[in-house]
């Protein structure tokens, strides 16, 4: 078995770099670190395996995690892929937040959505938690949770 020593980031493809940016660093407070820039085509080709994958990426810094942002404006026959929370492949981000209703709201007025209703969570280790799914514009969907014991496990 391979020891792993930490979690290095999260990188997730987005299809508006600045908006996504301007979600995590004005609604959630994450930090930008370095500005977005683009990377060397021969090596997004190399490590994707994809010909002509253009990228811009920015890193987001917040909560104790690191998120690669990345917007590819190549090849021109990228898909976008927005599956249903319950559809093989979904995955979303789970941030532990002190005000679940402010942040919904900020959520809102950025222009993102409501998945579904907000839940308090009735079993298991994170009984009581309150959680509220968000879906930027692009599909991204962000699990805000509020914390009901801090010294349970966190979702």
């Amino acid at each position: 078995m391979i020891k792993v020593l930490d979690t290095n980031h999260t990188g997730i493809t987005v299809q508006d770099l600045n908006y996504t940016v301007g979600y995590f660093t004005k609604v959630l407070g994450y930090e930008l670190v370095g500005e977005p820039a683009s990377r060397s085509l021969t090596n997004m080709e190399k490590v994707t395996g994809v010909k002509n994958c253009d990228v811009e990426i920015a890193y987001v810094k917040g909560g104790g995690h690191a998120i690669e942002l990345l917007q590819y404006n190549g090849p021109d026959d990228r898909q976008v892929y927005k599956p249903r929370c319950v559809d093989v492949g979904h995955w979303h981000l789970s941030i532990n937040v002190e005000d679940l209703e402010a942040a919904t709201e900020e959520s809102l007025r950025f222009g993102c959505s409501k998945v579904g209703d907000q839940i308090i969570v009735d079993d298991g280790p994170n009984k009581g938690n309150k959680i509220q799914y968000i879906a930027l514009k692009d599909g991204l969907v962000v699990e805000l949770t509020w914390i009901a014991n801090r010294t349970r496990l966190r979702s």
